[in-house]
């Protein structure tokens, strides 16, 4: 699975790589609006986009415009993950009908779970097996990984 990343905050990169480690999924961080957009036309195999509301004071709702007007990646969950929100804020998004509005600091494991389930509804649970490439993990790797999201999550409650 690849997710694409509009963010430029290296712990949520490290986060959700670390997590994106337990199914041989691949995290790409973008760092401008038009970056992506590039990415979204030419690969066709983007799973879910994260993005953070503004990238270099461009929103990337942006994003969202440019991929109704395209059949082949108008589905693809697209996840907002922010600080706090206004209630107006939050209707905006609804309206534009974002797959999810994730508050920082968030849950890693709660982006994968709501990019599986959009994919689910539109693709089916088959797309999804295809996708993710089931393999045997290491447990000392696996206590590494929880190691690192419990560091990364505790920087993140630091900086509030």
């Amino acid at each position: 699975m690849k997710i694409l990343l509009l963010d430029e905050d290296v712990e949520t990169l490290r986060v959700l790589q670390d997590v994106a480690q337990f199914s041989n999924s691949k995290v790409i961080q973008v760092r401008s609006v038009q970056e992506a957009k590039e990415i979204l036309s030419s690969e066709k195999d983007i799973d879910g986009i994260v993005a953070e509301i503004r990238l270099k004071d461009q929103p990337t709702w942006e994003i969202l415009s440019f991929m109704r007007k395209n059949e082949e990646i108008k589905e693809i969950p697209f996840i907002i993950l922010s600080s706090p929100l206004s209630n107006e804020e939050k209707e905006f998004f609804e309206h534009m009908k974002v797959t999810a509005v994730l508050e920082k600091p968030f849950n890693p494991l709660e982006v994968f779970t709501e990019i599986l389930e959009h994919l689910k509804k539109v693709k089916g649970e088959e797309y999804i097996r295809e996708r993710l490439e089931e393999e045997e993990i290491d447990r000392s790797i696996l206590k590494s990984i929880i190691q690192k999201i419990i560091t990364a999550l505790r920087n993140l409650f630091k900086k509030k």
